[in-house]
């Protein structure tokens, strides 16, 4: 098992004490501490983590991230790999349901969390939420999802591992579809009572830095059919409240769908699907913050480092 962990003290012990109770064990814990300012460093080893730390910037080229996976990859010896992000909070039965999920599929198996919200401004992932989702799930398996991802080191290695998506900020689009372009099945599953996360504990701030960071790079980095698909359908969605009289049949059909959508995805309710409009405006200012960063400026920023993407 292997943990990027960039200034991850505050989640990253919650994390190991819930790996401790796993109904399968796991053979080893990697924490790759990632050049941290805060303690994470101590936090995994006071857990009992074997932690690896790099005390420098990632090399030119490379993505945090991704540097942080490859290292940890070069230092492990499991012949399954599971890579977990340090905010996930796994169910005692987690292992054991991916380890299950892949001796029936085999490949790349990779897991979204249900999302876990305690703030009011956590319910404005509405839109990316289910974006994610569409993307990966909708007419044809495409990409897989970052934050728990399973597959055994033979394919890894077959594919070049994370050196191969080293630049990619949104390294888990890129890695699934190379897995699938080297003919490794690829399976995405929901997290369910599974695993679970909070995406941006931090503020509002916090979750507009995040998604601003990968927003217009995963739209740019979708197949063609998967894009057109995703823009009929956020067509549609802005058409469903640009009438004269917004509360119409389509409004009325599309809050429908997304309360029956939201209710697998996180801790939703019925405002949120009734605002949907609110929801939708906030992820186009976003999405438009984010181009204007990545397309214009060359870098985005997180986690306190600036990543360019020129």
């Amino acid at each position: 098992m292997i943990i990027p962990a960039r200034n991850e003290e505050e989640n990253l012990g919650k994390l190991l004490s819930l790996l401790k109770n796993q109904t399968y064990k796991p053979y080893e814990v990697i924490v790759v501490n990632d050049n941290s300012e805060d303690d994470t460093e101590g936090v995994g080893e006071r857990n009992g983590a074997r932690v690896i730390s790099l005390y420098e910037e990632p090399p030119e080229g490379w993505v945090g991230k991704n540097w942080a996976i490859w290292n940890g990859y070069l230092e492990s010896r499991g012949d399954i790999l599971l890579f977990l992000d340090a905010d996930v909070e796994p169910s005692s039965e987690f292992i054991e349901v991916m380890l299950s999920s892949y001796e029936r599929y085999g490949g790349l198996i990779s897991c979204w969390p249900y999302q876990r919200f305690e703030k009011f401004y956590e319910h404005l992932n509405f839109i990316f939420n289910i974006g994610a989702v569409i993307t990966m799930c909708a007419i044809k398996k495409e990409g897989a999802f970052g934050p728990a991802m399973m597959i055994s080191r033979e394919d890894y290695e077959r594919v070049g591992g994370h050196k191969e998506v080293k630049d990619k900020v949104v390294e888990d689009l890129h890695f699934g579809n190379l897995c699938i372009k080297k003919g490794i099945p690829v399976n995405n599953f929901l997290g369910g009572e599974y695993i679970k996360f909070r995406m941006y504990p931090k503020g509002l701030m916090d979750l507009i830095e995040g998604f601003s960071k990968n927003s217009s790079q995963g739209v740019m980095s979708l197949s063609f059919s998967k894009f057109l698909y995703l823009l009929i359908w956020f067509y549609g969605v802005f058409g469903s409240f640009a009438f004269e009289n917004p509360i119409n049949l389509y409004y009325l059909l599309f809050s429908f769908q997304f309360y029956v959508m939201t209710r697998r995805l996180g801790d939703y309710n019925l405002i949120d699907s009734v605002i949907y409009p609110i929801h939708f405006m906030f992820f186009i200012a976003v999405l438009i913050y984010s181009s204007i960063k990545t397309f214009l400026f060359k870098s985005v920023s997180w986690k306190g480092r600036k990543i360019n993407v020129g």
